[in-house]
């Protein structure tokens, strides 16, 4: 969701008037943003059936042209009966379930690909890009530290988490940067590093919109393949992915000028294109195999 926020800027400097439709409590992403029209938050107990689908995209009204940047059975349904030309992305299911695609495939690019359709040109140029208020921003100034690094310490899917973030913390620390850990309460439990006195700790204390703001303050993000990483992206700060059971030709990792990954490409990599389930060698060697030196060079060399 935070990725195709991409389309954003590219339909503005086009001309059109923009409504964007998405999930709650995640509509609050683009509540500020003054290249949208409106923001349609809608809660996902009211989609449950084919009913309830048909009858809310009824509501929405007529338009010309309706972008399905999804394309689950959810939104194709829905985008069926919303008045309105549509257009949709290639998500190439297949191929990244079978892990049959290459370096070349990035959602990113592939959310830019059906605005080529509306005449729009240099789409390579887009990132994706959440905005931020002034006061959003300023909030959080007197309480960080000077260039700090930020770490997504958490995901969704324990075979993500990489375990060592604070031996990660620990060298950056001596290397004269501050340490500011974002994340939600889950992703504080999933932890189980011990971190020194200095480090300062907003896991879940903060709201998304506050993340972003502290975020946007860091020089760099080091993040497991979640949210937190593509965060970092939309607020144009560089971001260090660490790859545990997924992989980055499944299209998510950031592009060269938005920051790099670190990814063992073992032979079971991926095992699941979520993460989800059981490490197959018991080992979670995808990770453990990661030494926290490695991470904090690679995070300096970002950093220049």
């Amino acid at each position: 969701m935070i990725l195709s926020s991409v389309v954003l800027q590219p339909l503005w400097e086009s001309g059109c008037r923009v409504d964007f439709l998405t999930l709650k409590p995640f509509h609050q992403l683009f509540q500020e943003d003054y290249r949208l029209s409106r923001v349609i938050g809608v809660d996902r107990n009211q989609l449950k059936g084919l009913g309830d689908i048909v009858r809310f995209a009824k509501t929405l009204g007529k338009y010309d042209y309706v972008l399905d940047l999804h394309k689950n059975l959810r939104s194709f349904i829905m985008s069926i009966f919303i008045d309105g030309k549509v257009f949709r992305y290639k998500k190439n299911s297949i191929k990244r379930r079978f892990g049959r695609l290459s370096r070349e495939f990035n959602i990113v690019r592939a959310y830019l690909k059906p605005l080529e359709k509306l005449n729009i040109k240099d789409l390579e140029k887009y990132r994706p890009k959440l905005v931020l208020s002034e006061k959003e921003v300023k909030k959080f100034e007197k309480e960080l530290p000077k260039r700090f690094i930020s770490i997504g310490t958490g995901a969704r899917y324990k075979n993500k988490v990489y375990p060592l973030y604070h031996k990660v913390a620990e060298i950056l620390v001596k290397q004269d940067y501050n340490i500011v850990l974002v994340g939600s309460d889950r992703d504080k439990e999933m932890d189980r590093g011990s971190y020194s006195k200095g480090i300062l700790d907003l896991r879940g204390k903060l709201s998304i919109r506050e993340s972003l703001a502290v975020i946007s303050k860091g020089v760099l993000t080091i993040s497991n393949d979640s949210a937190v990483a593509h965060m970092s992206r939309a607020v144009g700060v560089p971001v260090l992915m660490v790859y545990g059971a997924t992989h980055p030709y499944l299209g998510f990792s950031p592009l060269e000028d938005e920051g790099g990954y670190i990814f063992k490409n073992l032979s079971c990599q991926p095992c699941d294109i979520h993460g989800k389930g059981e490490c197959k060698r018991g080992d979670l060697a995808c990770l453990t195999s990661i030494a926290p030196t490695e991470i904090a060079e690679r995070a300096l060399s970002l950093i220049g």
